[in-house]
């Protein structure tokens, strides 16, 4: 028992390592150079220690508006993926065969197109006589061409498009491990459909439903191309702001402390949807 166990944790070593040299050290680089002093014109930062960059971030009331719309945008896109993938995982987890298999790889296809193949193709379809906004015309829902591009609803159009899977999968694996005697209990006592997706299926894929929330929230808070792109740079975003700092403007040190807020933001939500669920559960077994 004891080799298997020391075997076991000799093979983790690999990923242990792995794990470090890109995850902890760029995150110590991080919080270092966010620590640093810029001057104008100079690409790369110096010392005397500071926390300049972080009390630049609070005092321009731009920047915390950046947040507030990021946030906002994140959280509506989340919303909607919930709304629309639920009902997608339902249906496949239903599935059986090769109907499940194709529907399986539909979802998961745009994932491995890439965001930025995701992106070019969507801002073909949202540009004003695209054919999105042709199709609108001709039913004659519209007057006149909508402005999808560079607004807060063209880029949640392309969030939600390119995040989708990520609520689908972890929604559809949950449906999937409900036990069916339990599905076959309540028909026998006479639940009809909607009591039985209401009072059983629903409760017993939330966990599914969180996990995608999270999942849906996290990747558009770090998203960078699709609001650049379906955002025209009109629409600053978090990913767009520390990109700008880092890249066009060379303040690296500004840069590094807005990501390093991102970072706290991130593990902010993540404690929250891990820690509210589990109080809730103690409070329903109190």
């Amino acid at each position: 028992m004891k080799k298997s166990v020391n075997k076991a944790n000799f093979m983790l070593i690999p990923l242990t390592i792995v794990f470090i040299i890109l995850f902890i050290i760029p995150f110590i680089v991080l919080l270092y150079y966010s620590f640093l002093s810029y001057k104008s014109g100079q690409v790369i930062p110096t010392t005397p220690y500071t926390i300049d960059s972080y009390a630049k971030f609070f005092e321009d009331s731009f920047y915390p508006r950046v947040i507030g719309r990021t946030i906002g945008i994140s959280l509506l896109t989340a919303v909607i993926c919930s709304v629309l993938g639920y009902p997608v995982a339902y249906f496949i987890s239903k599935c059986r065969g090769y109907a499940k298999t194709i529907l399986l790889v539909v979802v998961i296809l745009p994932l491995v197109a890439g965001v930025m193949v995701q992106t070019l193709g969507l801002y073909g379809m949202l540009t004003s006589y695209g054919p999105i906004n042709n199709a609108l015309l001709a039913l004659g829902i519209i007057k006149e061409p909508i402005e999808f591009l560079g607004t807060a609803s063209g880029v949640i159009i392309g969030l939600t498009q390119g995040f989708l899977p990520y609520m689908i999968l972890p929604v559809m694996n949950s449906i999937q491990t409900i036990p069916e005697n339990v599905l076959e209990a309540a028909d026998n006592l006479g639940a009809n459909g909607l009591q039985r997706f209401l009072r059983i299926t629903l409760p017993l894929s939330k966990s599914g439903v969180i996990s995608g929330f999270v999942l849906v929230f996290g990747c558009c808070l770090n998203s960078y191309t699709t609001p650049l792109l379906l955002g025209r740079g009109k629409v600053a975003v978090i990913g767009t702001t520390i990109y700008q700092q880092a890249m066009q403007v060379y303040n690296w040190p500004f840069a590094s402390a807005i990501a390093m807020l991102l970072i706290a933001l991130v593990l902010v939500v993540f404690c929250i949807t891990n820690i509210a669920p589990r109080k809730a559960a103690k409070r329903q077994e109190g």
